[in-house]
Formats: C-alpha cells, sequence, structure tokens
C-alpha cells in the first residue's frame, strides 16, 4: 500500500477527529461539519480517484446546486437513486488519472486499470 493510499485511506478518521476537535473545544459544531468534505476531496487530489469515487460526488454537488439555487430538495432527492445504478454499469478499479512521477511534467489525464495499463 503506497503512501497515497495510506493518506486517502486515513482521512476519514483524520476527519472526526478534527470535528470532534471543533466541537469540544471552539463549540464548532454547525460549520465543523465541512471538514467532512475532505472525505471525497482527498483522494481527488491526490490522484487516486475511480470512477465509482467520483459520481457520488458529483451527485452530492448537483443535488446542493438544485436545493440551494433552484430550492428544488423535495424531487432532487430522485438524482441519489442513480447511484447504485450507475454503480452497476462502471467498470470497478479504473482509475481516472494518475499524477505523473517526474516533478516537471504536467498531468495527463488517462484511464488505467489495476496493472497500470493504458486503456
Amino acid at each position: 500500500m503506497g503512501l497515497r493510499a495510506k493518506v486517502v485511506a486515513a482521512t476519514p478518521l483524520i476527519t472526526v477527529i478534527i470535528y470532534l476537535l471543533l466541537g469540544f473545544c471552539a463549540d464548532a459544531w454547525h460549520p465543523g461539519w465541512v471538514v467532512f468534505l475532505a472525505i471525497p476531496i482527498v483522494p481527488i487530489i491526490l490522484g487516486t480517484v475511480t470512477y465509482g469515487a467520483l459520481y457520488p460526488v458529483l451527485v452530492v454537488i448537483a443535488y446542493l446546486v438544485m436545493g440551494l439555487v433552484w430550492e428544488i430538495w423535495h424531487p432532487g432527492w430522485i438524482i441519489f437513486l442513480t447511484i447504485p445504478v450507475v454503480e452497476i454499469f462502471l467498470p470497478k478499479n479504473k482509475v481516472i488519472f494518475k499524477r505523473n512521477k517526474q516533478k516537471n511534467s504536467k498531468r495527463k489525464i488517462f484511464v488505467y486499470d489495476e496493472e497500470d495499463e493504458i486503456l
């Protein structure tokens, strides 16, 4: 297990600790929930995002936009029902992009399988 995978795996525990510290020490329970957004964002930043992990994040963003901009919270929740359907049809363990290991190279977007072969 590489360093990136360890950081992604530790992110939920770290966010819970930060949330509890914000709540108990600063009495910031309500704005503190924002730290939980780090759980889907960290894999995106580290370049270990798979199709299956990205789609639910997009659904949540779409739901929040529908609710906050157009105030259609009630019919908007139906888009969450698409998550299991999409999970059935998406390939498993396909990484959308990986960061290049060279310092001066730009990030290129490719689709990799679990054996690091470009599809």
